[in-house]
Parts: structure tokens; sequence; C-alpha cells
């Protein structure tokens, strides 16, 4: 496990340029996910088989969008508000109420006026339990994975200004573990509505009052085949 603590102060050029790198790394994190996303739909679609009968689900997959709230236990660098994110999931029946896949998501939060981010970018294995088949199905699923963590606080100074500021700068890696619980309607036979709530939880992580914990909920589209 990884944590570094900085403190230092800003030129104007500099916080202009963290806030462009900022949002630079989150488009091009979300793109690689979706990147990904689309290329393994595309190689699984090209060797998919055509059966006379009932036809069997080879994969499913999509990108979900979220919202959430986020909350952390440290005074100094205090996180509490809502927070917005992409990623995206891909799973493989192995039976008929078992699925196994991965997913990966890239979550931000603003402290106030926009002045500093803190950002989660995570991924793992993911595994569902469908109890029941049918148009509407509720799917009970939980994903193991890692990923790091960018947080930078401004502690004193206005980034609008063109005066040097004060901030601080952490950086952790940590293991995920999100249970969660979805809602899947079948609107045609390749084409899913879902929804879906997880809570991120990160064990064996030292650093639990820096970490922010909270609710995160997903609504996406996802395609079968």
């Amino acid at each position: 496990m990884k944590y570094y603590r900085f403190c230092w102060s800003l030129s104007p050029m500099q916080k202009g340029s963290i806030k462009m790198i900022c949002l630079r790394k989150t488009i091009f994190m979300a793109l690689r996910i979706c990147t990904a996303i689309i290329f393994f739909t595309l190689i699984l679609s090209s060797f998919s088989i055509a059966k006379a009968e009932e036809p069997r689900e080879h994969f499913r997959g999509g990108m979900f969008p979220h919202a959430g709230f986020l909350y952390n236990n440290d005074s100094d660098t205090k996180i509490q508000g809502f927070c917005v994110g992409i990623g995206g999931k891909i799973v493989f029946p192995v039976s008929n109420h078992l699925r196994l896949g991965t997913e990966g998501y890239v979550t931000s939060y603003n402290y106030k006026n926009n002045e500093g981010f803190y950002k989660l970018g995570w991924g793992g294995l993911l595994f569902e339990y469908v109890p029941k088949i049918s148009r509407l199905m509720p799917v009970l699923g939980v994903a193991v994975g890692g990923g790091g963590i960018k947080d930078l606080y401004p502690v004193s100074g206005n980034y609008k200004d063109n005066e040097y500021d004060v901030a601080i700068y952490k950086k952790y890696s940590t293991m995920v573990i999100a249970p969660q619980v979805s809602l899947e309607y079948k609107l045609t036979s390749h084409i899913n509505l879902a929804t879906k709530i997880d809570y991120l939880l990160y064990p064996g992580n030292e650093f639990t009052k820096y970490i922010a914990h909270g609710p995160r909920v997903y609504l996406g589209v996802l395609f079968s085949r």
C-alpha cells in the first residue's frame, strides 16, 4: 500500500494546469473503460452461435453513469457531499442463476467552490446471483478488486486569483469490495434497462479516516448476445 502526503504552494499557472490535468485524466480513464467494454463486446459477439431453440446468452454488458453521496471521518480534509462518475461492466453466465465478469468505475468529488478534488478509480472481478429469471429481475452481486485514490485539498488561498495557494495532496492504493443490488428490466431479447446501488468498502486500509464512503446509484443500458 502506498501513501504520500505533501504540502506546497501553487503558482497561478499550476492552479490552472491542475484543473485541466484532473479533467483530462477523468475523460481519458472513462474512455479507456468504454473502449475496453466495447472491444470485449465486439470480440464476443463475433463468436456467438445462433441456435434453433431458445438462444443461450453469451454475455451482458454496458455503461453506467452514477451519482452518490460520499463522506469521511477526517476533520482536516473533510469530505461530505455529492459525487458523480462513469464506468461499466460485462458479465458472462456460468449457470442459469450465476454470472461472472468484471467492472470498473471512476468516481469524482469536488471540494468547495471546485477548488481541489477527491477521485477514486477502481476495477475488479464481479460475481452476480440472479434469484429469479423473469422480465423484471433482481440481481445480487459483489465486486472484489483494487484501485487508487488521489486527493487534492486546498488549505489556504483562492484558486481564482493570481496569488500562490497552499494545498495538501494525498495518494494511496487500496483494496475495494463493493456489495451491490441491481434491478434489470428486459426491453427486448438483447436490450435491458438496469439500475443498481452499491457501497464501497476498503478492507485492510490503514488510512480509513481519509477515505470517503457512501452509497452510489447507477442507471444504464445492458446489451446481451
